[in-house]
């Protein structure tokens, strides 16, 4: 087995079943489908019947958030390189088949570009948002510019770097990317093969005031594990104090 495609989800069903759907048509056939239902109601395993002799289906018996369900997906993959597709994303057809020429290169970790989709129409990303590839710690400090389902990576990656925080609900991918480039170098696809949904209004991110504190907080205790290099830290430091001072002058609005 080459791919295992972890697909977390909680209460959605009309665009879980295109993210699936997503995954049948890429034209890189070696692959599993485990979706993680993270404690849902029944509507989920309704929905997903015409499936489920193409997937591995998990139910966790409570919400546990979706950290704990791509962790849960991640122990059950019996793929040499894990992918990720969030449910209400979709891949295009080519994503598997160029992310593994990618890994025929010898590299262990790999992500595209993508389109973003928001409510009923595209849109263009900014210039803040740009992509990187390489050595990138420093570069991915500010914000998560790597989307979960633009990503895959070998599975050893996770013996080394560790698993999704399970006590973040959020800012979980900013703090396991972090780690991971600490350590590796990454290769970013400079091709939309992804589309990034936001139709709904359940968007975690979208939800959290100050997310800037949540990664505030993720940066300061990579800091505090002692396993960066000079170079990282200082850069780490640097960052630590610019989100300071925006947690800082957020509280004082209030």
């Amino acid at each position: 087995m080459k791919f295992s495609v972890v697909i977390p989800v909680y209460n959605r069903t009309d665009t879980l079943r295109t993210a699936i759907e997503s995954v049948l048509c890429q034209t890189f056939k070696d692959y599993e489908i485990i979706v993680v239902d993270d404690g849902s109601d029944l509507s989920v395993a309704q929905c997903l019947k015409p499936y489920m002799s193409l997937i591995n289906y998990i139910r966790h018996d409570r919400n546990q958030g979706v950290s704990a369900a791509r962790n849960t997906g991640i122990r059950a993959a019996k793929g040499e390189y894990i992918a990720f597709l969030d449910s209400d994303d979709v891949w295009l057809p080519a994503k598997l088949q160029k992310h593994n020429e990618i890994f025929q290169k010898g590299w262990l970790f790999c992500f595209s570009d993508e389109y973003w989709f928001k409510t009923d129409r595209f849109v263009n990303q900014t210039d803040k948002h740009a992509k990187y590839g390489g050595q990138i710690f420093s570069k991915i400090l500010d914000m998560c510019r790597i989307s979960p389902s633009s990503a895959s990576m070998h599975r050893s990656i996770f013996l080394t770097c560790g698993f999704f925080d399970s006590n973040m609900r959020v800012c979980e991918d900013y703090d396991l990317w972090l780690r991971i480039a600490s350590k590796h170098y990454i290769h970013y696809i400079q091709e939309k093969l992804i589309i990034r949904r936001a139709v709904t209004d359940d968007q975690l991110s979208k939800n959290i005031m100050f997310i800037e504190s949540i990664r505030l907080v993720s940066l300061a205790r990579l800091v505090r594990c002692k396993k960066l290099t000079l170079a990282q830290k200082k850069a780490a430091m640097t960052e630590i104090n610019r989100k300071y001072s925006i947690v800082q002058n957020g509280i004082k609005r209030f």
